[in-house]
């Protein structure tokens, strides 16, 4: 074990951006949470090759123990290889699921910070982005997983937008959704932390708890009743992560619907939420576990514009 709770302070040091992803990459393909199935991964693997990159399958990254994608030490093992192999230029997580919070305490943040490199997942993974972004100082990437997402349906845009931000191009970082509702108007500005609404719930009161002030806050989540989501940011209001924020983007609550027919609404929840508050609050925006997922460069400055409905961020996250 490497580091122990309450031994971490953020490091206020300079981000690290990884280097650009370029055509021909290596890069490794992880399990890091649930048991992948094979059929849907390969999907997967068909589509970063139609990019141009040349995936590595992780040592386990067919192990299978209970609802988990390998033992503790397996899955740990297999990311610190791929962070310490020179010759694999990104990394992408094969699915979310479960079980990322059960390594968080056995990662060397040395190996990570020594050897930066692009890193992208959601879902489960965002306590692994919190920790690579807040204690690692890795610009990282919340975006589609190689059998969760890119096995599954055909995302047309998010693959081109996936692509042209980890290599850099300029067209990436400007993200467009016509569909976004806007809850409250006006524009904000800020790095953008976030990701899984139950997850950046599961960080509160760990060493990797998730920080606010002057963030722009992205909230997802799938599944969930609304009265659990009610619940959830209730309970990140009442941790004090909405206060000193910039604004707040809320991706697609994949069917989060009520349980019964007097259950309300969402914006009803968000009403009672925000309350008293002025920040500006975009809601729908295509990034989370819809059939669409665009990539976003966690911990880089953005401007969130309501009356456009977008999210520009002032870099690709690339060097």
């Amino acid at each position: 074990m490497y580091w122990f709770p309450g031994t971490f302070e953020i490091l206020k040091k300079k981000m690290k951006y990884p280097k650009r992803l370029n055509q021909g990459d290596k890069v490794g393909v992880v399990a890091l949470a649930g048991p992948v199935d094979r059929e849907i991964l390969e999907k997967g693997l068909e589509v970063l090759r139609r990019m141009g990159f040349c995936p590595v399958l992780a040592e386990h990254i067919h192990a299978k123990d209970r609802y988990l994608a390998g033992t503790d030490a397996q899955r740990t093992n297999d990311l610190h290889a791929f962070f310490k192999d020179s010759n694999i230029k990104g990394i992408f997580c094969a699915r979310g699921g479960y079980g990322v919070n059960r390594i968080l305490s056995r990662l060397d943040s040395s190996i990570i910070r020594e050897n930066p490199k692009v890193f992208v997942g959601s879902s489960d993974i965002t306590l692994l982005i919190l920790f690579l972004v807040q204690y690692c100082s890795l610009i990282t990437f919340h975006g589609p997983m190689v059998a969760g997402n890119f096995g599954r349906y055909p995302m047309t845009k998010s693959k081109r937008q996936f692509s042209e931000i980890l290599s850099g191009k300029k067209s990436g970082k400007l993200l467009t959704a016509k569909g976004a509702i806007v809850f409250r108007p006006g524009i904000a500005e800020g790095k953008v932390i976030g990701g899984c609404l139950t997850l950046l719930c599961r960080s509160l009161g760990t060493p990797w708890e998730v920080k606010t002030r002057n963030k722009i806050l992205f909230l997802e989540d799938v599944n969930e009743p609304l009265y659990k989501i009610d619940g959830m940011l209730w309970h990140l209001k009442q941790a004090g992560k909405f206060k000193g924020i910039r604004g707040i983007v809320f991706g697609e609550m994949v069917n989060c619907l009520p349980h019964s027919k007097t259950g309300g609404s969402f914006k009803e929840i968000l009403k009672d939420v925000f309350v008293g508050s002025s920040f500006p609050v975009l809601t729908n925006f295509p990034s989370g576990h819809g059939r669409e997922m665009l990539t976003f460069p966690i911990g880089v400055e953005a401007r969130m514009d309501t009356k456009f409905k977008t999210l520009e961020f002032k870099n690709c996250g690339v060097l």
